[in-house]
């Protein structure tokens, strides 16, 4: 007890002399989660051995300042340790899986889809460590260091689980929003100026009313040292009428210098050509609420060799729509990879039972935008559009003003071009934040 007395005292000192020498106002808050999960038959074929089932603990550490116009963060956490690890300090044992690579097509070497998210030794790390600040005499901010970040609405760029490190500078005139934004989304060797990736993005948005924003963004991204694509973006989110809606369209260019090796001659670019359209709308009534989304990507056609047409994304790897599809299983274009090559329709539906419970579902209807190969024929070459159909089901329960208790529960039949057996999974997360 005496040193739980001594540890409070010291973290209250720490702050009070910050505060004082400063003039600085510090916050310190963070959560606990323990998330217990079960999944299964993820590959499609409940022949293999392939579940996934554990129970696992994070830890967050949130500290913010702020100092007349300057403010600072700084986020520590353990990333999903898992229970039953010998006994061994949180912190030092598991391994995060999730690493900045690319997607490389089997049958033409092309390079499709990129997973902008960070590889390390679970332990604490930094989530995010920024500081924002106003230029001196000048109208426009600058932040700096690692944040939370993402475009549009999150479907081209998402960096809102590990973070990414940014430069943003911006400025706001009336409704009008401008900014310039370097993110340095991975880098290949601090040795080699050449093998990193960066993106150089221009932003405006404009804000028609308090709940009404529009916006356009132009990034220009460099997968050095061969390749350049731009990613022209419009979005909209609002509300028309009763009905809240998001929406983004990406469209793409680009070129790998030397992209393909013929089976005869000289290495060839590759030509890259992407676009996808997201559209999700909520309809409240009382306490149900009504949810569709439409959205498509563009993919890679069977056979191109000089030429990718699938939509290239930079997503971190939570999940952003399906419970399985794109979270957990390895579908046309990779796990975590949004809606490359996939044409998805949904419609579901959140129903507030009492004050402090809510339970809903969502169903997906799923297929190919190009044929991929049909997993279930035994004829070579066969190909399909069939991907599956999804049911995802939530309950989230607020036991106090701070604790949570949220679950998640998925059921795929998947089609033709995903396997033959369905994937399930369900997911509960406690949470209490402080």
């Amino acid at each position: 007890m005496m040193k739980k007395v001594l540890v409070v005292l010291v973290v209250l000192a720490l702050a009070s002399f910050g505060s004082m020498a400063f003039a600085a106002d510090v916050t310190v808050g963070g959560s606990i989660d323990i998330r217990s999960r079960d999944f299964r038959d993820l590959d499609m074929n409940k022949n293999a051995s392939d579940g996934q089932v554990d129970t696992q603990e994070r830890v967050r550490l949130d500290v913010n300042v702020k100092a007349g116009d300057v403010k600072g963060k700084v986020t520590i956490e353990n990333d999903w340790d898992t229970y039953g690890r010998n006994e061994a300090v949180q912190g030092t044992t598991s391994v995060v899986s999730a690493v900045n690579s690319a997607t490389t097509n089997t049958t033409t070497g092309a390079t499709s889809n990129f997973l902008g998210t960070k590889s390390s030794v679970s332990r604490l790390g930094l989530r995010e460590a920024w500081m924002l600040f106003p230029v001196p005499n000048t109208p426009v901010y600058v932040k700096a260091g690692h944040m939370l970040l993402q475009l549009g609405e999150g479907w081209f760029y998402r960096a809102m689980k590990y973070g990414s490190d940014a430069w943003v500078a911006f400025t706001d005139i009336d409704k009008l929003h401008l900014g310039i934004v370097n993110v340095k989304v991975a880098e290949g060797s601090t040795a080699n100026a050449s093998d990193d990736t960066d993106f150089y993005v221009g932003v405006a948005s404009y804000k028609l009313d308090d709940a009404t924003t529009v916006g356009l963004n132009i990034t220009s991204a460099h997968f050095r040292p061969t390749m350049v694509l731009t990613n022209i973006e419009a979005h909209f989110a609002g509300k028309i009428g009763p009905a809240t809606l998001k929406a983004e369209v990406d469209v793409q260019d680009g070129k790998n210098k030397g992209g393909y090796t013929p089976p005869v001659g000289p290495a060839e670019d590759v030509k890259y050509k992407g676009n996808q359209v997201v559209v999700q709308a909520g309809v409240p009534m009382d306490a149900l609420t009504i949810n569709a989304t439409i959205a498509r990507g563009s993919g890679n056609k069977s056979g191109a060799t000089t030429k990718n047409d699938g939509i290239a994304t930079v997503l971190d790897t939570d999940p952003h729509y399906t419970f399985l599809y794109e979270y957990k299983v390895a579908g046309p274009c990779g796990i975590s990879t949004g809606f490359c090559n996939t044409t998805a329709l949904s419609v579901g539906a959140m129903f507030a039972a009492t004050k402090n419970l809510s339970i809903g579902a969502d169903a997906w209807l799923l297929q190919a935008t190009e044929k991929v190969s049909d997993k279930t024929s035994a004829v070579a070459g066969s190909t399909t559009n069939e991907l599956g159909t999804e049911i995802d089901a939530k309950i989230n329960w607020k036991l106090a003003d701070n604790l949570t208790w949220n679950t998640n529960l998925g059921y795929l039949d998947p089609g033709k071009g995903l396997g033959k057996d369905p994937a399930t999974g369900i997911q509960a997360v406690l949470s209490m934040k402080f």
